[in-house]
């Protein structure tokens, strides 16, 4: 065993989560984060963060309940503010919608999750920008918040160097195997580093680390974005975050303003191969490089809800890739055939809501400890042998974000 015989490829959410997990259960000293930019610099900055624990599936509920408690002890580990705000999500939706909200808030309740039905007054006391005429029933969830992203997985971050993980400005090239298991990395500098436990937390680009093991990760980069409006009174900055399942749209507070996403009904997707380090002048789709196409093509169903889109000037457009899975599951947890290897990917555009759960996850199945939840669900391998850049797979990852509806 060398000095820091576990790896983590990646400092974005899912990295830090999976460094912060090991380091405190006492593996810190062992514990290197390799990452070839700046921490969370990637596609977690990017985020809208939103931090939801209401989901359709058991175990997604796990893993999020589980970035909450990471959360609450990181601020009181810290002693300082890690950019959450408990704002609560008001779910509101027209009468031919009620169904969907009812079902949330039962599985909320079986979950032990709070909710509460408010009348239309109420629900706009939360979101005054929106049409009162837009919906007739609304739930909230008054545990729910958003986080700034870059804030958190810092946080995280330091927590774990503080209990002695070291993270590296390096890239690396590929992922060494020797007789069916995990000999350590190849840097992009053709350095080599050995290792003994290797975490793939590389994001949109962990495929390109994992296709030539014979590990291909049943998910694709698919771009996930947000519009800032310019701010407004009509935006507390206390106010609710606000889902809209029938039209498949999102927003929350921005300092005065709102940050808000519809799911596009044929999201862009790219093959892994293609992302630039550097995603600053990445963009998914050179005709639509801003997002006005987008927008304008889902304004028909926003403006109805959002009044004001049709006045007020937009004053940021971000976007980045986010991993999809044609079944809406992570890819997380121990790689088949190779021991020694673990991925931390596959966020299905909930990444900063998993995070907590993703790293006390990789952290249990590294330390040989029962895992909280049932891991098969996420398995990397199960999709067995299969290309991950073939065009009708991407176009199926493609169709798992253009059906979401949740946070």
């Amino acid at each position: 065993m060398n000095e820091r015989d576990i790896l983590i490829v990646g400092g974005g959410i899912f990295g830090a989560a999976v460094a912060y997990e090991l380091a405190r259960h006492g593996l810190g000293e062992r514990v290197l984060v390799l990452e070839r930019l700046q921490p969370a610099a990637g596609a977690t900055s990017r985020a809208a963060a939103l931090l939801t624990m209401v989901r359709d599936d058991p175990g997604q509920i796990a893993l999020a309940r589980q970035t909450f408690r990471t959360m609450a002890e990181l601020e009181q580990e810290l002693g300082e503010d890690i950019g959450r705000r408990t704002v609560g999500a008001l779910h509101a939706a027209p009468a031919s919608h009620l169904a969907v909200l009812q079902a949330r808030a039962e599985v909320a309740a079986a979950h032990g999750i709070a909710s509460t039905w408010l009348d239309k007054a109420e629900a706009l006391a939360r979101a005054p920008w929106l049409a009162p005429e837009s919906f007739d029933h609304a739930v909230f969830f008054p545990d729910e918040c958003y986080v700034e992203p870059y804030l958190f997985a810092t946080a995280l971050l330091r927590a774990a160097i503080a209990r002695g993980v070291r993270c590296e400005a390096s890239e690396v090239k590929r992922v060494v195997v020797d007789t069916g298991r995990v000999w350590g990395v190849e840097l992009a500098d053709g350095r080599r580093r050995a290792a003994s436990v290797i975490v793939n937390a590389a994001g949109a680009w962990a495929n390109r680390l994992s296709v030539d093991l014979g590990l291909p990760l049943p998910m694709a980069p698919v771009r996930s974005q947000y519009w800032i409006s310019e701010p407004a009174p009509i935006f507390p900055r206390d106010g609710a975050i606000v889902l809209l399942p029938a039209i498949r749209a999102y927003a929350r507070p921005e300092v005065g303003a709102l940050l808000f996403g519809i799911r596009e009904r044929q999201p862009a997707v790219a093959d892994a191969r293609t992302l630039p380090a550097d995603l600053a002048g990445f963009v998914f789709d050179p005709d639509d490089a801003d997002g006005w196409a987008n927008l304008a093509e889902g304004a028909d169903e926003l403006a109805p809800c959002f009044p004001a889109l049709n006045t007020l000037g937009i004053a940021h457009y971000l976007t980045g890739p986010s991993n999809y899975t044609p079944d809406r599951q992570l890819v997380v947890g121990a790689a088949p055939m190779i021991a020694g290897l673990y991925v931390a990917s596959g966020c299905n555009g909930s990444g900063i809501s998993f995070a907590g759960g993703v790293g006390r996850l990789i952290g249990e199945l590294i330390r040989g400890a029962a895992p909280f939840v049932d891991p098969q669900p996420s398995a990397p391998g199960r999709r067995g042998a299969f290309d991950p850049y073939a065009p009708d797979f991407l176009a199926a990852c493609a169709a798992a974000r253009a059906g979401k509806t949740s946070g």
